[in-house]
């Protein structure tokens, strides 16, 4: 599995598109995503008959690209346009490509997607779906089937330079693997959801289980183990130091250092000196 290759390959037709473009694997676990940060589906998600209805249609499509050998071009409950393309491995397949987040750019198909998600919104949150409602792409008709038709190009290049193959990387190995790459980023359950394409109740459990430990503790570790690293081996100021660990909040940082380390960042620091 080459993880790097792949999401410097989603990162590319990023770019172009501006669109949700991802490798999905057979148990609908996400090997590699990019995307422009719209939050209309975690809107939507927020209804539990809604996630669900969304992913029956995920489901759906995935069996039908895997039926046909060939990429399913539809729109979502919601009225996103999606598409999804087999990548094979000899006569198998062995994952799929998954594209998605814009709507066709006309009134009729942005009334239909504005209006089934007033629906399941609660009159309190209608200015949140307006905000996400305006970050999603609008593309023609003709356009969209222009970057579906792309995707089988990309599932030939990922099969001939082996990019993909069956993995065994549990999902709790796939979760570390997402905060490693966003320790300095803000993290919650929600965004690891959303990449991973599962429930925050199924990463959880997953990864309690897996580790023993829930993994907002596990960030906490290693944002410290980092903090503990750059006041030893750097002259950055605790600030700076709380900031490329993931803290917008000086205070709660050194708060939290406390507690897990037993002394405050200046103090660990102090007595390195002695």
């Amino acid at each position: 599995m080459n993880i790097p290759g792949l999401e410097k390959l989603m990162q590319d037709f990023y770019e172009i598109s501006n669109m949700d473009i991802a490798v999905v694997d057979l148990r609908n676990r996400i090997l590699a995503r990019r995307y422009p940060g719209n939050r209309f589906c975690s809107h939507i998600h927020k209804c539990a008959d809604c996630l669900k209805k969304c992913e029956e249609s995920d489901d759906i499509h995935y069996e039908e690209a895997k039926e046909k050998r060939d990429t399913v071009m539809y729109t979502c409950p919601f009225g996103i346009f999606e598409a999804i393309t087999p990548i094979m491995e000899k006569d198998d397949v062995v994952a799929f490509l998954f594209l998605g987040m814009a709507i066709e750019d006309d009134a009729e198909h942005e009334a239909f997607a504005y209006n089934r998600a007033l629906e399941v919104t609660d009159s309190g949150d209608v200015e949140n779906l307006d905000k996400v409602f305006r970050e999603i792409p609008r593309y023609s008709r003709k356009r969209l089937e222009a970057f579906a038709s792309l995707l089988p190009i990309l599932a030939q290049y990922i099969e001939n330079n082996n990019l993909v193959s069956d993995t065994t990387e549990t999902l709790g190995m796939m979760i570390k693997r997402y905060i490693k790459n966003n320790l300095t980023e803000k993290i919650t359950l929600s965004d690891i959801a959303w990449h991973l394409h599962c429930s925050t109740v199924t990463l959880t459990e997953h990864f309690k289980k897996e580790f023993g430990l829930t993994i907002m503790e596990y960030v906490m570790q290693k944002r410290m183990q980092m903090a503990v690293r750059l006041l030893e081996n750097s002259d950055t100021s605790i600030r700076e130091i709380a900031e490329a660990c993931g803290f917008s909040d000086i205070g709660y940082f050194s708060k939290s250092f406390k507690k897990f380390h037993g002394i405050s960042p200046s103090e660990w620091r102090k007595r390195l000196d002695k």
